[in-house]
C-alpha cells in the first residue's frame, strides 16, 4: 500500500470565511487569496517524514483552521463550518507572515499529540525513552525561544518542531543539541516508521 502523499495533507488544513477581510493589508497584500495562505501552510510541513504524515491522515483527528484572531492548540472537539473537528490547530493568519515559527506553534502541538508526547505508547521502545530523555535533557539546558518555551517542556517540544519547519538552520545555531534530536527522530523517516 502506498504511503498517503504529502498533498493528502490539504484535507486537514481549512480557511475560515472573512479571514483575509479582517486582516492587516501587508498580510492580504502577501496572501491574496485563501489557497496562497494554505499553500504557504503546507509548504512549511514539507520536512514531515511520510511515516509521520501516513499517522495524521490514518487518524480522524488533526486539523488545522486559518484565521483572523484565534490561536492556539484545542484537543478534543472544536466546532467549525457546521461540524466538529477534533484536535484543532487555529493558527492567526498575521503571524504567517509577521513570525513564522509563532504561525506555526499551534501546529507543532498538534505534531507533538500526534506522536504521543505526554503519554507513554504501547511500544515504549528504546528509541522512543531515548527521545523523552533528549527532549528533557536539552529542556533543561534552558534554550527555549519564548519565556513559555522555557517554563514547560511540552511548549519547549512544541516550538522546536515549530523552529525547525521554519528555520533548521537557524535552531541548529541556537540550540544544536534539540535540531539534532529532532532531525534523528521526529523529522527521521526510519525513525518514524518503528514508532508508527
Amino acid at each position: 500500500m502506498a504511503m498517503p502523499a504529502y498533498a493528502d495533507l490539504i484535507s486537514r488544513v481549512h480557511f475560515e470565511s472573512g479571514a483575509l477581510a479582517r486582516s492587516p493589508g501587508h498580510v492580504r497584500q502577501r496572501y491574496p487569496t485563501p489557497a496562497a495562505a494554505m499553500k504557504a501552510t503546507l509548504h512549511y510541513l514539507q520536512p514531515l517524514p511520510e511515516a509521520l504524515i501516513a499517522r495524521w491522515l490514518a487518524e480522524d483527528r488533526g486539523h488545522i483552521i486559518i484565521q483572523a484572531s484565534q490561536h492556539g492548540f484545542e484537543l478534543g472537539k472544536s466546532r467549525f463550518r457546521r461540524r466538529w473537528l477534533e484536535d484543532v490547530a487555529w493558527v492567526r493568519i498575521t503571524l504567517l507572515v509577521d513570525d513564522p515559527i509563532d504561525y506555526l506553534m499551534p501546529v507543532a502541538a498538534l505534531l507533538v499529540s500526534l506522536i504521543g508526547w505526554g503519554s507513554t505508547p504501547d511500544q515504549a521502545t528504546q528509541p522512543w525513552q531515548d527521545f523523552v530523555r533528549g527532549v528533557r535533557s536539552s529542556f533543561d539546558a534552558g534554550y527555549g525561544r519564548r519565556d513559555e518555551a522555557r517554563a514547560d517542556v511540552d511548549a519547549y517540544l512544541a516550538e522546536g518542531i515549530a523552529w525547525y519547519l521554519v528555520d533548521r538552520r537557524g535552531l541548529n545555531i541556537t540550540n544544536p543539541r534539540l535540531e539534532k534530536l529532532l532531525r534523528a527522530t521526529v523529522f527521521n523517516e526510519a525513525w518514524c516508521r518503528r514508532l508508527f
